[in-house]
């Protein structure tokens, strides 16, 4: 099960975007084993993934050929129910994709932020990003070409609870000097 966006990928002010899905992170909504999950997805994208004023992004076990931006949106720093989210409260998670470019993350504000085990061929930039969950803005657990670059995030990136281990990168400055590994 596997779908492809040979150009760019832009989710527009409000959009929700579950895009992959896997058993280890996030269950398919179509897998018949709902407890451990048995399907994973192989979506790609050819060119750019991009969400401004997104309301959730939730990317798993994806390829993007070349960057990925998130700018803004996320509903607020609130860990409110909300309806378009089934629910849940407004989030945003990268987990295990693979980034040819940059990654840039910058100004979300909303419950909880994540980016896991993504391999990335730039840099990283991971600024502004405020979550009401205290264990909120995790960077664990990535393998960087470039540096890692973090400053403004409230709270401070960190491996939280998520299991994850220190990121591989050429460097990590700002708030995640002390998250790399070289």
């Amino acid at each position: 099960m596997s779908r492809s966006v040979g150009k760019n990928l832009d989710v527009q002010a409000n959009g929700v975007l579950v895009l992959g899905c896997e058993p280890e992170a996030f269950i398919c909504f179509n897998d018949p084993d709902q407890s451990v999950g048995s399907l994973a997805t192989n979506d790609s994208i050819g060119g750019n993934f991009t969400a401004e004023s997104a309301l959730a992004v939730l990317a798993h076990h994806s390829t993007v050929g070349r960057n990925v931006v998130l700018s803004g949106g996320g509903g607020g720093v609130n860990c409110d129910s909300q309806p378009a989210l089934l629910g849940s409260p407004a989030y945003a998670t990268y987990e295990d994709i693979s980034v040819g470019g940059n990654a840039t993350i910058t100004d979300w504000q909303s419950c909880w932020l994540g980016f896991f085990r993504v391999t990335v061929g730039g840099n990283v930039n991971f600024t502004k990003n405020v979550t009401a969950d205290p264990d909120g803005n995790e960077v664990a657990t990535n393998t960087i070409g470039g540096s890692l670059n973090c400053s403004g995030n409230t709270p401070a990136p960190q491996i939280g609870d998520s299991g994850g281990a220190l990121n591989t990168a050429a460097r990590g400055t700002g708030q995640c000097a002390a998250l790399v590994v070289h």
